[in-house]
């Protein structure tokens, strides 16, 4: 049994109050695995449940006589809502719910983009964009898109950013299509893809990949292309520049829009603003950012935005080189 298995046959045994106290001192992540198969145990067998306390029984945490087991879906909610609360259990629950049964979607989780490439490339876009957005590896969702052919990936891109609900019956097509038993969607349908899960996945592509699969989105329709770039990068990721790079940024960015910007933003990006300006420069914005009074949040967001598109811009002239991104780390 793995880990995450063992843990979650572990807590049940543990009744809710001991479950909870132990999933407390879990990263969510963690808790979210365990979860997984916390919610899908109907039942243990006396053999699986000695060899998870066998472990713990040499040191008397705890003793298998009289010992009872829940499973149910109460039991899960209930034991997690004590740990981190009630909204961020209802989320929780909601995701373990989305995936009530293993099959061919969960099984793509584990295996090489490669291969996942070669087993979607000649099916529907509209599947393969379904499947794609499905991966919760973002990092993974782009290998698996940069492997698809280049006349297939603007228009996978495409389907993905307009993806909404999808209801079980088009998952169970996906399960026939892999020839496999998957996983179903809870009731009410699974929220997929979008156009954040796009620009995730676009940030991790090369700059040529990423510009050519935009261009053509752009040429079907503007405004969803201009959507993506825009979360592609946000101003706290102006922290990805350099102090050299920065620079010549701030030559062509107006001085209101750099105060105005910085009313909201992290230390991190300021001090990066900070750093890269003379000290009489860096003083005079700092004395007018505390003078600033109260501005409104989209002013803030206007400003914010005209730097970013500015930025976007002179990365596309090669006039900067942004670090950190895929296929542009600095050497």
């Amino acid at each position: 049994m793995t880990g995450p298995k063992k843990a979650a046959i572990l807590l049940l045994a543990l009744g809710e109050d001991g479950a909870a106290e132990v999933l407390k001192n879990l990263e969510e992540s963690e808790i979210q695995q365990v979860g997984y198969y916390m919610s899908r145990f109907s039942d243990i067998s006396p053999e699986e449940l000695d060899i998870v306390l066998e472990e713990f029984y040499s040191k008397n945490v705890l003793q298998t006589e009289g010992m009872g087991f829940n499973a149910s879906g109460d039991f899960v909610k209930n034991s997690i809502t004590k740990a981190i609360g009630t909204e961020r259990a209802r989320d929780m629950m909601d995701n373990l719910k989305s995936y009530q049964f293993e099959g061919a979607l969960e099984s793509l989780k584990f295996m090489d983009p490669k291969l996942i490439s070669s087993y979607i490339v000649h099916e529907h876009p509209q599947t393969i964009a379904l499947i794609i957005a499905h991966l919760t590896d973002l990092e993974q969702a782009s290998m698996v898109l940069r492997e698809l052919p280049e006349h297939l990936q603007a228009d996978v891109v495409y389907r993905m950013a307009t993806l909404e609900a999808i209801i079980p019956s088009i998952l169970t097509e996906v399960d026939d299509v892999l020839a496999m038993e998957m996983q179903t969607a809870s009731a009410v349908g699974t929220k997929m893809g979008g156009v954040e899960s796009v620009a995730e996945i676009l940030n991790m592509l090369d700059k040529a990949s990423e510009t050519r699969i935009l261009a053509t989105v752009e040429e079907s329709n503007p405004d969803l292309a201009e959507e993506i770039r825009e979360l592609m990068f946000t101003f706290e990721d102006m922290v990805l520049i350099d102090n050299s790079q920065m620079q010549h940024v701030l030559k062509e960015v107006e001085p209101k829009d750099i105060v105005l910007a910085l009313k909201t933003a992290s230390d991190a990006v300021k001090e990066l603003f900070y750093s890269s300006m003379s000290s009489r420069a860096a003083k005079m914005v700092r004395e007018d950012l505390e003078d600033l009074g109260p501005v409104k949040v989209a002013e803030v967001d206007e400003a914010q935005h005209r730097i970013i598109r500015l930025v976007r811009n002179m990365e596309e002239d090669g006039k900067i080189v942004i670090s950190g991104r895929g296929g542009t780390e600095l050497v």
